[in-house]
């Protein structure tokens, strides 16, 4: 039961804050977020790239990939073809992982070089090791950790389609599960496997910084921690 209230915990502070942006992104209160109104949230102006023009500087070119990208995930998460996202698509823009049909766009969009498959280098992006370093940094060997032995389950050095989806739409189920039994280690006092609503108030310092309840923030909603939890 724990475990399933974190995942509910984890979606529905995405969903909330999806909500809030919404309202800061829709500047004509229409109830619709135009790709203009988002370029001027984002970038305080209107920006428009020529797809098939290629920008000298690298930097600039970087940047015009990256929304390119994010003008394509606008338009698949538009759904009934009218101008702009309603709150709905929206949602699908900013959490496409959280919308079934959006994962067949989320998935196509990680297969940057067209092969089908995404490498190690793929994976872990513009990384580019210091040549004066002795080592990789510790998220560079996280990440290589997670590639090697969560995400590529045939060994073969890449992501096929499939071991792509435990990647680019995560299972929060796994992660719900670890920090449920996290909890329930560190503060079941009675050994029942359960959390008593005294056990919570006894280690309630722990509980609020715990992921469960989004690090406190969950329990400042008071329809989601009553209804709930």
């Amino acid at each position: 039961e724990l475990s399933s209230w974190i995942q509910m915990s984890f979606k529905h502070y995405a969903m909330q804050e999806a909500k809030q942006q919404f309202v800061e992104y829709d500047k004509n209160s229409d109830g619709r977020v135009s790709w203009d109104e988002y370029n001027i949230q984002m970038y305080d102006r209107v920006i428009d790239f020529d797809e098939n023009t290629a920008l000298d500087d690298a930097e600039e070119e970087s940047f015009r990939q990256l929304h390119l990208k994010d003008k394509k995930r606008f338009e698949k998460a538009n759904q009934d073809s009218d101008p702009g996202l309603n709150l709905e698509e929206f949602i699908a823009f900013e959490h496409p992982e959280e919308v079934d049909y959006m994962t067949e766009f989320v998935i196509e969009e990680a297969l940057e070089n067209g092969d089908g498959f995404v490498s190690l280098e793929e994976f872990l992006g513009d990384y580019r090791r210091d040549p004066a370093a002795n080592e990789d940094p510790e998220w560079i060997l996280v990440e290589k950790d997670r590639f090697l032995n969560d995400y590529d389950k045939d060994a073969d050095g890449r992501l096929d389609p499939q071991e792509l989806l435990s990647w680019v739409v995560p299972n929060n189920q796994g992660i719900a599960q670890e920090e449920a039994l996290h909890l329930i280690d560190e503060m079941d006092l009675n050994n029942d496997r359960k959390l008593s609503e005294a056990e919570i108030l006894e280690n309630q310092d722990l509980f609020l910084t715990s992921e469960a309840t989004d690090y406190g923030r969950q329990l400042h909603d008071e329809y989601f921690y009553h209804d709930e939890l």
